[in-house]
């Protein structure tokens, strides 16, 4: 198919559009009258788009049906799930997640995420439908509402053609974040489509269609609020919008009194929208004490932070704009976007720059939309500068998450690529049927047609939500540590002692290393949904509500759950309530002998594996080599129990220790299905008093009389 064919983007006629675009000459950008409206297709035009707007919906509810049987809210997501139970009370919350900020700088304390949007979306689902299908169908529902918004955006610009190839980037787009970017309610990733749309309805703003206003009010709030990483690019949009939204006022001033009034309304009507979804931010802000927005102005000013500055930045940029597209790579990650781009990128994003640069020009005058996509292209790419060089110079540069810019940008640079192009072909074949005169002549009604472009692109739209069914990769799982039916068999085990409903708060603390895992925070979170009255400990200030916590000197008992990695029995003094293997298949046998190997050893990386490590993109393989050769002697637990290290030291033996390869396989393939980390094996939980917890736990209680 030509690209002209499925980027023909003419201007729309006062009357009704078919499928196939037929337009009458351009109106004037800025009026309702020259956009593309769906009341204005015919049956046929209207079941075409009907049809490809389900198809972008396949995606998130082909990941949603996936993780179903078996994911549960687990780690830093539980913690979500207990801020949206608590929406509506007196523990309402007024801004986001709590973030890691605290390591990064000279104040320990860490800055909260800007606002709690994310939470409270997320309520209606958890009360009427429970966890799992109430936080997945929410997820879902906003990916796809998103996706659907940004295609809508682009067809109201731009016509069915353009809808069609803009819905093929956009499966794109979801085909390279995976199922678990379309659906993990983590504040780092939940903002990641919403931010796309939010982009697609600026350049609207930017082609002076000031309608839609209040939908990008309402994107951009629920995504910058989700993750500190997104405000630096959610803080350019806001400033290209802004500028738009005063352009489209100073233009309506010359029209009258009465354009005027119509475009204000719009105004008012995004500023009251905006003044609602931020009135918890503002609410906390200005309380005595320092609120959330002052404590993120200063930390932004920090100078002890180590960010990965502008030259990264610049290098992300080039990754993300050059060639190959961004969108569609498979188990893309953050590392990809820190490796410092080679001669040969930097060049061929320089073309490309210039090419939209010199079309966006040229395209002024007989397509000021285009102009307006590329002005947005670049202002996503001037976001990822920003973003890019304030992400904090450590293993989390490694994380996707932290590149929502980069979705939006791509999507938005190919569409603009492929309309030059279709642009460019439509003014040449006008030109030689004119016999070069240069006056325009009539398009063929078969390069019009719409309707194979729809139908082409709807199975290529589902064709993207389908392949990850038959595809193992990271990207599509959302992962967990402690499988779902063992954590219900765990709290079920728990919840049949009698003696946990007794009158008086239950305080629940950990014997165990589970920083990562948080598997105590899941079971508290159960429990309390079940309507006991369980709290956390002092360690969790910041991470949950007051009225959660305990302090552990007035508590007279506690549940102590045990975190093992052997068979041995804890004897904690207590009673115990619950006890279940996490991972009953493991191989402990292997793990043991592999173990053996490795304690005591120094670690000689060898040719084959340091030049692998040496390959890998960015830091990280420098970050595993530092890994493998400080730890893997005296913790080899640490490094044996995670599958990707496992995958490495098979397919690239240590030249010493020398590991026996055959458990190492052993052990990867008894791995439960989906868990990537197996931290400890056996979970246990008893029942002590006070002088058994002050024996257990006395950092907690060193303080009590």
């Amino acid at each position: 198919m030509a690209a002209d064919q499925l980027l023909d983007t003419a201007p729309p006629p006062p009357g009704p559009l078919g499928a196939d675009g037929t337009a009458a000459p351009p109106g004037s950008v800025g009026t309702a009258d020259d956009r593309f409206r769906l009341r204005d297709l015919d049956g046929r035009g209207r079941l075409l788009l009907a049809l490809l707007a389900l198809a972008l919906m396949a995606a998130p509810l082909r990941a949603a049906i996936v993780e179903l049987p078996r994911w549960s809210p687990g780690g830093d997501d539980v913690l979500i799930e207990l801020r949206a139970r608590d929406t509506g009370t007196s523990r309402t919350p007024l801004v986001g997640q709590p973030s890691t900020s605290g390591a990064y700088g000279t104040d320990a304390a860490n800055v909260a995420h800007p606002g709690p949007a994310g939470l409270y979306v997320l309520v209606p689902g958890v009360r009427l439908l429970g966890p799992t299908v109430g936080i997945l169908f929410t997820t879902m529902l906003v990916t796809a509402a998103s996706v659907l918004v940004a295609a809508w955006v682009i067809f109201r610009q731009a016509g069915p053609r353009a809808a069609a190839a803009g819905a093929v980037l956009l499966a794109s787009a979801m085909w390279t974040a995976g199922g678990a970017g379309i659906l993990d309610p983590l504040s780092s990733n939940f903002g990641r489509f919403a931010l796309l749309g939010a982009a697609a309805l600026v350049w609207a703003l930017v082609c002076g269609d000031i309608r839609l206003l209040p939908l990008a009010v309402v994107l951009w709030s629920f995504a910058v609020q989700q993750h500190l990483s997104v405000v630096p690019a959610g803080a350019v949009l806001a400033v290209v919008g802004l500028g738009a939204v005063v352009a489209i006022v100073v233009r309506a001033r010359g029209s009258g009194r009465p354009a005027v009034l119509r475009v204000l309304r719009w105004v008012a009507g995004g500023a009251a929208v905006g003044l609602v979804l931020w009135a918890p931010v503002i609410r906390e802000e200005l309380r005595p004490d320092r609120g959330n927005l002052t404590l993120l102005a200063t930390y932004s000013e920090d100078p002890a932070r180590v960010d990965l500055g502008y030259s990264s930045a610049l290098g992300q940029v080039v990754r993300v704009g050059g060639l190959p597209p961004f969108v569609g790579r498979s188990s893309v990650a953050g590392w990809d976007l820190v490796e410092p781009p080679g001669p040969v990128a930097v060049v061929g994003a320089g073309m490309i720059a210039v090419v939209l640069v010199a079309g966006a020009w040229w395209a002024r005058r007989r397509d000021p939309r285009l102009t307006g996509l590329v002005v947005s292209v670049f202002a996503l790419g001037v976001a990822g500068v920003v973003t890019g060089a304030n992400i904090p110079n450590s293993p989390e540069q490694g994380r996707l998450n932290f590149y929502h810019w980069a979705f939006a940008m791509s999507v938005l640079e190919l569409l603009a690529l492929g309309w030059l192009v279709a642009l460019a072909a439509r003014v040449g074949r006008s030109r030689v049927d004119s016999g070069g005169t240069g006056s325009r002549s009539p398009i063929p009604s078969t390069a019009r047609s719409g309707a194979v472009p729809l139908a082409v692109a709807t199975a290529l739209v589902v064709v993207a939500a389908v392949v990850p069914l038959g595809l193992d990769r990271e990207v599509d799982r959302l992962l967990q540590t402690v499988r779902r039916d063992v954590v219900e068999d765990f709290v079920a085990q728990i919840e049949d002692d009698p003696a946990l409903a007794r009158d008086g708060p239950l305080l629940v603390v950990v014997l165990g290393n589970d920083a990562s895992v948080l598997v105590d925070d899941e079971v508290r979170v159960r429990l309390r949904a079940d309507g006991y009255d369980v709290r956390f400990g002092p360690d969790a200030r910041g991470y949950v509500h007051p009225d959660h916590r305990l302090n552990p000197c007035a508590a007279s008992r506690a549940l102590v759950i045990g975190l093992w990695s052997d068979s041995a029995d804890a004897g904690l003094g207590g009673r115990r309530v619950a006890e279940v293997e996490v991972a009953p298949e493991l191989d402990v046998e292997a793990l043991d002998r592999l173990a053996e190997q490795a304690r005591g050893q120094d670690v000689d990386l060898g040719g084959d594996l340091e030049a692998t490590l040496v390959s890998r993109p960015g830091g990280e393989g420098g970050l595993l080599a530092s890994r493998l050769i400080f730890t893997l002697g005296k913790a080899p637990e640490g490094i044996l129990v995670k599958r990707d290290y496992l995958d490495l030291l098979i397919d690239h033996p240590l030249a010493a220790p020398r590991l026996d390869r055959s458990d190492l396989v052993a052990l990867r393939d008894s791995f439960p299905d989906g868990v990537m980390s197996v931290p400890f094996t056996r979970l246990t939980a008893d029942l002590v008093d006070r002088d058994q917890l002050r024996a257990l736990r006395p950092d907690l209680t060193a303080g009590c009389p």
